[in-house]
């Protein structure tokens, strides 16, 4: 921990106005026209099973909305798209179009994807609560990074659980091979979420633009006022 007297101007650190990204949100809606279709698909072709997987599916795709609308946080549309083409990978092709079984690689690219995508977010949460509290406790760049690891393992601890209910309650089969696709998956999940703490790290203490200045960067400018509700 590092102390200091005086309040850190958050605004001139890593983020700036030039990193303002566009995106086209009509993509969510179409990826929920895909899962209600799946899931009208799998009642008339009998595949009950497949009609939980989309049905919550299709409610992660709202996300973004619930997270603006409840505690008024509104996501880049980059990174709602990137969150959306992830849901749309795992699920849609990975479970319903079975490319888990089809490709061997792909569950491990969805959970290193995975990995480096909640990393991102546990870093974005801790640095912004950490330059915008107006607390004079400043966390250190090593302290930062450690959360984000935490958070992204935590997160994929948490997906293992469901995987398991999900195939106790509907008779799924998401975890595959069992212990070890639940293992495989964990320390994938690790490994993103280490390329994020490392990255993150490098970038606090050498002060980079990099994507992940940029991530912070879309989000501040689609915040403006989060280090005053931060603040209050």
């Amino acid at each position: 921990m590092e102390h200091h007297n005086k309040t850190p101007d958050y605004r001139g650190r890593l983020w700036n106005s030039k990193f303002i990204k566009k995106g086209d949100v009509i993509f969510a809606f179409f990826l929920r026209a895909l899962f209600i279709i799946s899931i009208i698909i799998s009642i008339i072709t009998g595949e009950y099973k497949l009609v939980p997987v989309s049905g919550v599916s299709l409610l992660l795709t709202f996300i973004p909305s619930i997270l603006e609308r409840s505690i008024k946080v509104s996501l880049p549309v980059s990174f709602q798209v990137v969150l959306l083409i992830f849901i749309f990978s795992a699920q849609f092709l990975g479970e319903i179009f079975n490319y888990y079984e089809r490709f061997w690689w792909w569950d491990i690219l969805l959970h290193s994807w995975s990995g480096v995508l909640l990393g991102t977010i546990g870093f974005l949460l801790v640095y912004i609560l950490n330059t915008a509290s107006g607390v004079d406790v400043i966390m250190s760049p090593f302290f930062i990074a450690f959360f984000a690891l935490c958070f992204a393992v935590t997160c994929g601890v948490v997906w293992e659980v469901f995987e398991f209910t999900m195939d106790v309650v509907f008779s799924t089969n998401m975890q595959k091979s069992g212990l070890t696709d639940t293992m495989g998956d964990l320390i994938v999940d690790a490994g993103g979420g280490l390329i994020v703490s490392v990255t993150g790290y490098l970038t606090l203490k050498a002060r980079r633009k990099n994507l992940l200045s940029r991530a912070i960067t879309n989000f501040m400018i689609k915040n403006p006022n989060m280090a005053d509700k931060i603040g209050n």
